[in-house]
This record gives structure tokens, sequence and C-alpha cells, in this order.
């Protein structure tokens, strides 16, 4: 299985800072617990290198986000069919805005959990510089991203994040809820 990278872009990933957080993370822990998950880039880091033993409990505040590792870990075939839809209209401004609008609508909240969490990754894939930004209404405000060829989907990374969300617990919450639920020799990471 290929190593998994983060398939969200997200603001203040610690994608580039991986060497310097993992020389400084201790060598042995039970449960990893991360309260501002993002774009997970530390937990897929520590799951390729085999330290999650006890597994993992990972939340945020954005319930969108959380939705998508939610079916990224339980319906990763469907969420692919579904992105591979989009990617046919990465590059169309006009379908952006009309995907990007669909929290508008009335209907949004009866879409189902597939066609959603797929909207939320094309929009992070093809939105100016992977911004996540609502207005003060709760609807996604960032601007199309006039990127040359963005990575909608790609599939094995897709398949193998699903096997690693396997061993984390996702929720929608706060890190007061992380914290509260951690035990003696779980490592906590709050985001700094």
């Amino acid at each position: 299985m290929p190593a998994v990278r983060p398939f969200v872009k997200w603001a203040g990933g610690k994608g580039q800072l991986l060497p310097e957080l993992s020389r400084r993370l201790p060598r042995k822990f039970r449960r990893y617990h991360e309260p501002f998950v993002g774009g997970a880039a530390l937990f897929f880091h520590l799951f390729n290198s085999g330290r999650l033993h006890d597994g993992a409990l990972l939340c945020d505040f954005n319930p969108e986000l959380v939705l998508c590792y939610q079916v990224v870990r339980d319906e990763p075939e469907a969420l692919i069919a579904a992105l591979k839809q989009h990617e046919r209209h990465r590059l169309d401004r006009d379908y952006f805005m009309d995907v990007r609008g669909w929290d508008r609508r009335p209907d949004f909240a009866q879409r189902g959990a597939v066609e959603r969490a797929a909207r939320t990754i094309f929009l992070n894939r093809t939105c100016y510089n992977g911004l996540y930004r609502l207005n003060n209404k709760g609807q996604f405000n960032a601007p199309f991203g006039y990127y040359k060829n963005p990575l909608i989907c790609d599939p094995d990374n897709m398949r193998a994040a699903s096997a690693a969300l396997k061993r984390a617990e996702l929720f929608v919450g706060d890190f007061g809820d992380v914290a509260a639920r951690a035990e003696p020799g779980d490592l906590v990471y709050f985001d700094p």
C-alpha cells in the first residue's frame, strides 16, 4: 500500500513540519488524539510509520470536514466515483460556482454524505489556495482558484487513506471534548 498523504489542503497544514514534529514526539504512546485534524498530515505520518498501535481519535469543529473523513473511511469507492464526476469540470468556473452554491439551497442538508463529501473535496482542490471559508450565514464562499490542472482525486491515495482512517474514531467537537477522553499514556497533539 502506498504511503498516505492528506487528500485535502488545509490552512496551517503540518506537512512541511513533519520531520521536526516526528523528532519531538514520544517514542511510545497509547492512543493518538488530534482535536484540530485539518488535513491530518501528522495522523497519516504516524500511520505510515506504524506508530498507531492503539488507534486514534480525530476531531474537528467543522462538520463538513469530519464528514469527509467518515466517507473516505466508510465509502471510498463511492466517493472516488463521485469525485471523478466532479473532476471532469475541474477547470470550469461556472461549474465551481454552481457546486459552491449548493449550501445556499434548502435541500442541502438532505444531500447524501458521499455527495457532500465529494463537494467539500472538489471545492477544496479547486478554490483559491485550498481555503475553507464561510460567510456569516455558514455558506462556503472561497473564490475559484484558476489552477492549470488541479488533482481532484487520487484513487490509490483515497483507498490508502480509507485503510488508515479505519484505525480512527472521528467526531465533530472541540479540543475540550478530546482532552476529556485522553488517558495516561495517550498522545494528544494540540496544534500550536
